[in-house]
């Protein structure tokens, strides 16, 4: 019997199954499309916000075809997700009084006067999870020698 064919066992002698479970294309398609909602609607650079929702609707459309993510765009989908951490994370958080009139949405380059509130801040970190949470959920692309290449 081939390794392959028979569920992996887990040190404790029960078996994992390779099945997702109640995850469906569906379900991720709904997960997606509230992820690319949720980003449109933080304070993240506007380059950044429109560089993962092309990603996620790229993700999109390859469940659609294929059952499963595609591993170029997966991989780029989680360095930009962790980019943009890193935006939000070494942005000034100020409340909301001292909010200045320009905060470098536009520029798509966070730099010193990339500003938001603690709650944007917030907002865009959990809309960034979400993302990640949902990436997790995706089906990688199988081991074929096509898969990827005519996507």
């Amino acid at each position: 019997m081939n390794p392959n064919d028979s569920p992996s066992q887990k040190r404790d002698g029960t078996t994992e199954s390779h099945d997702r479970g109640s995850i469906t294309t569906r379900h991720l398609q709904a997960e997606y499309g509230a992820a690319i909602v949720d980003l449109q609607n933080t304070k993240l650079p506007d380059a950044r916000i429109e560089e993962l929702v092309r990603l996620c609707i790229n993700t999109q459309h390859h469940l659609d075809k294929h059952d499963q993510g595609n591993t170029e765009d997966t991989l780029t989908l989680v360095n930009t997700v962790a980019e943009a951490i890193g935006d939000v994370k070494t942005a000034t958080v100020v409340s909301e009084d001292e909010l200045p009139e320009s905060r470098a949405l536009e520029t798509g380059i966070p730099a010193d006067d990339y500003v938001l509130t603690t709650a944007e801040r917030e907002e865009a970190l959990d809309a960034l999870s979400l993302v990640l949470f949902t990436i997790v959920d995706t089906p990688p692309a199988t081991g074929t020698a096509s898969a990827g290449v005519a996507d």
